[in-house]
């Protein structure tokens, strides 16, 4: 399988970004470079969702075996909604454009996930960390959220792209 390589600079996606959260004041002609800035920062996404994926699956075998993983690229309409929500939103900087859930049988299996992930020793960087179980939304949402941004001496295209890893109970998942 071959994975996009992003194409555009940061500078380059963080307009696009700002284009598409309010398309109306702008051409059809940079409302369609836009979305294909767009199409490429998703896309170029797959390729550390993917190597992410191998490590969740390897930590789970001796932490929960039966748990669930699925990974996610987030909408191009959800992204253009949180460009327009969220005043000052970067699209270079979106932390949850590339998404990985696992699903694990207790609350003590999630713990545990989390501790492995913060003990290892790889070279992504865990940028930020949301608790929701301990500390739940206001809707009820619970869940374990860490962030990282991601590093590969052997992919350094990739470096720099941020992904959410959430890790929650199959009881908080229904």
């Amino acid at each position: 399988m071959a994975f996009v390589e992003p194409q555009y600079s940061k500078s380059q996606v963080n307009r696009a970004g700002e284009i598409l959260a309010a398309a109306e004041s702008y051409s059809e002609y940079d409302q369609n470079w836009a979305a294909a800035v767009l199409a490429n920062w998703r896309a170029c996404h797959g390729y550390p969702i993917n190597t992410f994926q191998a490590t969740l699956r390897q930590k789970l075998k001796a932490i929960d075996p039966d748990a669930i993983v699925a990974q996610r690229l987030k909408r191009a309409p959800s992204i253009i909604s949180k460009l327009q929500r969220f005043d000052g939103m970067r699209l270079a900087r979106m932390q949850d454009i590339g998404g990985l859930r696992a699903v694990v049988g207790s609350i003590t299996k999630a713990r545990k996930l989390e501790a492995a992930y913060r003990q290892s020793s790889f070279k992504h960087a865990l940028t930020s960390s949301k608790n929701y179980i301990d500390q739940p939304k206001d809707d009820g949402y619970r869940s374990i959220h860490l962030i990282y941004r991601y590093h590969n001496d052997r992919a350094p295209s990739y470096d720099g792209l941020s992904l959410e890893l959430q890790v929650r109970t199959r009881l908080q998942h229904a």
